[in-house]
């Protein structure tokens, strides 16, 4: 069963990480610019396994990038 756009949600909640839901593909990328530093491609290295839902890293500190590891409650993240 394909899902439909309107299930695919990115929660953010202050000072906790990124909750994405819907079954969405996760890739990371390489940004490629150019001389002047203007994005030109975007270049997947590598692609999770897909799931119903994440639970991704938004204070930077996890040792599990892309993924929350609870860090941010820790460190004290504040945004």
């Amino acid at each position: 069963m394909a899902v439909n756009e309107k299930e695919r949600r990115i929660k953010i909640i202050k000072d906790e990480p990124y909750r994405v839901t819907g079954g969405v593909s996760l890739f990371e990328q390489v940004i490629v610019t150019d001389d002047a530093g203007h994005t030109r491609e975007l270049i997947n290295i590598k692609e999770y396994p897909r799931q119903d839902a994440y639970i991704l890293c938004r204070c930077g500190s996890s040792k599990n990038k892309p993924f929350c590891d609870g860090t941010h409650r820790k460190i004290g993240f504040d945004r």
